[in-house]
Parts: structure tokens; sequence; C-alpha cells
């Protein structure tokens, strides 16, 4: 087995064969990477958002529960005049 894979690292059957590259390009791309954060920056930028989500879905939630005891109450309460004008 050590000779087969000695071999195969000196095979050449499947590897792929880099194109000229136009002259456009002198030198290869790096990407963005000193732009951005990279993973590290993305990870904070989903921190940040989840925080900002989870915030406004705990205020929603209280606004909603708020107008819902609201409702309730007032149902209650016009439920019980219907009831002793009957």
């Amino acid at each position: 087995l050590k000779e087969f894979y000695a071999k195969a690292g000196e095979a050449t059957a499947l590897l792929q064969q880099q194109p000229e590259s136009p002259e456009i390009f002198d030198s290869p791309y790096h990407g963005m990477q000193s732009e951005n954060g990279g993973v590290v920056g993305m990870l904070e930028v989903i921190e940040s958002d989840f925080a900002r989500l989870e915030s406004d879905t705990k205020a929603s939630e209280a606004s909603a529960q708020h107008e819902y005891d609201t409702f309730m109450t007032d149902s209650k309460v016009d439920k019980e005049s219907k009831s002793k004008d009957i």
C-alpha cells in the first residue's frame, strides 16, 4: 500500500491543468479578507442581529400581551353589562 500511495502522489492522470491566465491578471486574487472580519466578523454580525431580533420580539410580545389583556377586560365588562340588561 505504501508503494501504491507513493506512486499515486506522483500520478497526473486526474490532475487539473491550469489554463494560461489572461494578461489582465498580474497577481493571484486573495479576496477581501482584510476588509471583512472573516468568519469571526460574520459571527459577530449574526450575534448582534440575533440580539436585536430577540429584543424586538420580546417588546412586540409584551405589547401584544398588554393589548390582549385590555381587550379581554373590556370584553368581560361589556358582556357583564349586556347580561344585566337582559
